[in-house]
C-alpha cells in the first residue's frame, strides 16, 4: 500500500547521535595524596540495563562503570508539525534537468533511557557532574538529518529526570551495582520517500492588456494580449543585447552563471 522500499536511517541516526554524545566521558582514580593512579573512558552500548546487569559477577563479567541506553518510546509531536505539502529540493549531481524532492519531515519525540552502572559512588558522581551542567534542561546537537539532501538541523535533547538505585542486596559475596537512570527526550524527525522530479526550465504566460469588462476582440483574440516565454540560458550563450536586458531587469546576480531569454509575442 505504501509503495516500494526506502530507508532513510532516521531512527538509526538518532541512536548514533545520542550514543556519540556520551562516548567521551572518563573517570579518574586518585590516591589519598591527590595523585591520579588511573584514568579510563566509560564504555557505552545500546541495550537494556538488565542485559548488562545480568553479566556482572557472571562468567562474562563486565567491568564497571559503564553506560547502556535504549529508545523506549516514540510519540508524534503535533506542536512541531511543518507544512505537509512543502518540499525540500536538491539538484541531482551531474544533471541540469533533474532534482530530488522530499516532503517536510514528521516530528517525533524519542524517549531514551540512559543507565549508568557503577561500583563506587564516587565514580557515579564524577560521571554525573560531567553530564548534568550541559542540560538546562535541554542541549542542542547539530545533526546531518538527511545527508543525501544536504539537510542539517539542531536537535534538542531534553533531560527529564535523574534517579538512583542501589542493587546491593543479599550476601557479602554479591557485587554491588549503583544504577543512575537518566530519562531523555530527543526532538527528532522522520522523513518520507525521496522522489525524482524535472526542473522547471520554461515559464509561459499569457497576459491581457485590455479590460475584462469591455474587451476588444479582433479575429477571436483580445487586442493587446501578449504571450511571454522566459527560459534560463548560460550567460556565455547570450548575445550582448540579452545580457544588457538581464542587467536592466536585475536578473543577473554576482554569483549566477546564467541569464534569461525573454520572448514576447503580441497577439493581433
Amino acid at each position: 500500500m505504501f509503495g516500494s522500499h526506502y530507508y532513510n536511517k532516521n531512527i538509526r541516526n538518532i541512536v548514533v547521535l545520542f550514543g556519540t554524545l556520551f562516548n567521551d566521558i572518563s573517570v579518574k582514580r586518585v590516591t589519598s595524596a591527590g595523585v591520579t593512579s588511573s584514568e579510563f573512558k566509560v564504555p557505552i552500548a545500546y541495550g537494556p540495563s538488565e542485559k548488562f546487569l545480568a553479566k556482572i559477577g557472571g562468567k562474562d563479567e563486565l567491568s564497571l562503570p559503564r553506560f547502556s541506553f535504549e529508545i523506549t518510546d516514540y510519540a508524534y509531536d503535533p506542536t512541531r508539525k511543518l507544512q505537509t505539502t512543502k518540499k525540500i529540493k536538491k539538484g541531482k549531481t551531474g544533471s541540469t534537468t533533474r532534482m530530488d524532492t522530499l516532503f517536510n519531515p514528521v516530528p517525533y519525540d524519542f524517549s531514551v533511557t540512559l543507565s549508568l552502572m557503577v561500583k563506587y559512588s564516587d565514580d557515579g558522581t564524577q560521571i554525573l557532574e560531567q553530564i548534568l551542567p550541559y542540560f538546562t534542561p535541554e542541549f542542542q546537537v547539530t545533526a546531518n538529518e538527511m545527508a543525501t539532501m544536504g539537510v542539517k538541523r539542531d536537535i534538542p535533547i531534553i533531560l527529564n529526570s535523574v534517579s538512583t538505585e542501589d542493587t546491593y542486596e543479599g550476601d557479602f559475596i554479591t557485587r554491588r551495582a549503583l544504577i543512575h537512570t537518566l530519562q531523555f527526550t530527543v526532538k527528532g524527525y522522520i522523513y518520507g520517500r525521496t522522489s525524482d522530479q524535472s526542473i522547471i526550465r520554461t515559464v509561459d504566460a499569457n497576459i491581457t492588456g485590455t479590460s475584462f469588462d469591455n474587451p476588444t476582440i479582433v479575429n477571436g483574440a483580445l487586442v493587446g494580449d501578449k504571450n511571454i516565454e522566459i527560459t534560463p540560458k548560460a550567460l556565455s550563450d547570450l548575445n550582448d543585447d540579452e545580457v544588457i536586458d538581464n542587467l536592466d531587469h536585475g536578473l543577473v546576480m554576482p554569483d549566477n552563471d546564467f541569464g534569461f531569454i525573454e520572448t514576447i509575442t503580441e497577439e493581433p
